[in-house]
């Protein structure tokens, strides 16, 4: 499991960050001062005022500090409940306990949160990062087939609306809201599927495992398969 370790990457960078050799001193510099400054922001204004100090920055590093900003502006702020969604398939809870917990509210802020996770070169915020993206897929298809409110500070959004949206995506595969939630899906998780969970060192056995199992079910390659394909395999193995 790599909940709590990512959850502390996440929202509790350490001095860690820094040990790496950077070609620039004035760009370590750059790096240590936007990561002390994270580790006091819980909202998205102080989260983007720390970005800023890396600007123009391309390093492994600096897509770190970018993944964990992303974090924070979506609104979990803690890693107490970035750990308990992560746990959430472990502890019993089902996949759309995570999903729900997940959820960023707001699909530009996911999309780009999960390419910076992806660029970080660190496979366990990939993989993080690829599932957020699939929560907030489903949290906007719940909005789109009025199963419930779940932008904004994701209040309004419980397991119930995500559970709704798995179930009525699989009945009607090919209406609009499902077809964007279907692509969304597959995509996010074929693209970081080959390094994070296609080998035997895997991110994280129970997400995982439930990607893995989802693709033998249907009989296809997460790595190649069509996207459509790959986010109604990862679905139907969801479904409540």
């Amino acid at each position: 499991m790599f909940s709590k370790k990512v959850a502390t990457m996440i929202l509790g960078l350490s001095a860690a960050l820094l040990t790496g050799c950077e070609a620039e001193q004035t760009e370590k510099d750059m790096i240590a001062e936007a990561q002390f400054c994270l580790d006091e922001a819980r909202d998205a204004a102080s989260a983007n005022a720390c970005m800023s100090k890396i600007n123009g920055i391309t390093s492994p590093n600096a897509y770190t500090l970018r993944c964990a900003a992303g974090f924070i502006s979506s609104g979990i702020t803690s890693a107490a409940n970035l750990s308990s969604a992560l746990t959430a398939i472990s502890d019993g809870g089902g996949p759309t306990d995570m999903l729900t917990a997940l959820n960023f509210g707001d699909v530009s802020l996911v999309n780009n949160t999960a390419e910076y996770c992806n660029q970080s070169g660190q496979k366990g915020l990939a993989l993080i990062g690829a599932m957020a993206k699939s929560a907030t897929a489903l949290s906007n298809a719940a909005e789109l087939l009025n199963l419930g409110s779940c932008g904004g500070d994701l209040s309004g959004c419980d397991t119930a609306a995500i559970e709704g949206a798995i179930n009525d995506i699989i009945a009607d595969p090919n209406s609009p809201a499902a077809v964007e939630a279907i692509e969304a899906i597959g995509s996010s998780i074929q693209t970081v599927y080959s390094v994070t969970c296609g080998g035997t060192n895997n991110a994280n056995t129970d997400i995982c495992g439930d990607i893995n199992q989802a693709a033998a079910t249907a009989g296809i390659d997460m790595s190649t398969a069509d996207i459509n394909a790959i986010g109604q395999a990862l679905l139907a193995q969801w479904q409540p």
